[in-house]
């Protein structure tokens, strides 16, 4: 998916399970302190400048979703979130909308692995803000107007590419119709062909006298 504003992406998140406190129940059935096991999440906000921030996930998202109904926050953040945390406790890897920034050619391999640490895709890369540039390394402007560029060429493409899809779609679709009805009427006069003799009289046949 290609963002034609940056910013309007979800920031970058993840999650981790760590010991937080005690789990009272399972220390009261085992007879000893048993450590809690929490999740986190830790989100790099746009703008962010260091290390990302840490909240209690479940808290967290339901905080948010709170403000999404009261149309402060971005609701489709907070659907984002629930979704990772889902995949998250699944065992899956987040899933994470837009190009793998490992895979972006634009730059050389070795910087394209370090950067993809903290910016997983294209699009992380994209939204990083002026005050931020810093974070990149003394390319990140020119890092971050590139990515800025590719996304808007891909998504001032996307009709052009959607309406080629769809023709060839179309094409598609027509040529199994006609090898359908070609298939079909290559049948029609084979079966013509064999019912032909037995419509034909049988000739006498006469023996001299």
């Amino acid at each position: 998916m290609a963002y034609a504003d940056p910013m309007s992406r979800v920031p970058f998140f993840m999650f981790q399970d760590r010991e937080h406190g005690e789990d009272h129940e399972a220390s009261k059935e085992k007879g000893y302190q048993v450590p809690k096991l929490v999740t986190f999440i830790l989100i790099t906000p746009h703008g962010h400048k260091g290390d990302p921030m840490e909240f209690f996930a479940d808290e967290f998202i339901e905080r948010k979703a709170g403000d999404a109904r009261k149309g402060v926050y971005d609701p489709a953040w907070v659907a984002e979130f629930k979704a990772g945390l889902t995949a998250h406790r699944d065992g899956k890897e987040i899933p994470r909308h837009g190009t793998p920034l490992v895979t972006w050619e634009r730059i050389l391999k070795t910087r394209r692995e370090q950067l993809a640490r903290r910016f997983p895709t294209v699009e992380d890369l994209a939204a990083v803000p002026d005050s931020s540039l810093g974070d990149i390394g003394m390319d990140g402007r020119v890092l971050r107007d590139m990515a800025r560029g590719d996304i808007k060429a891909k998504t001032d493409l996307s009709p052009v590419v959607k309406e080629l899809a769809e023709a060839n779609e179309t094409i598609r679709r027509q040529t199994a119709q006609l090898e359908s009805l070609t298939a079909r009427m290559d049948a029609m006069d084979a079966e013509r062909e064999q019912e032909a003799p037995r419509r034909g009289r049988p000739r006498k046949e006469t023996a001299d006298a």
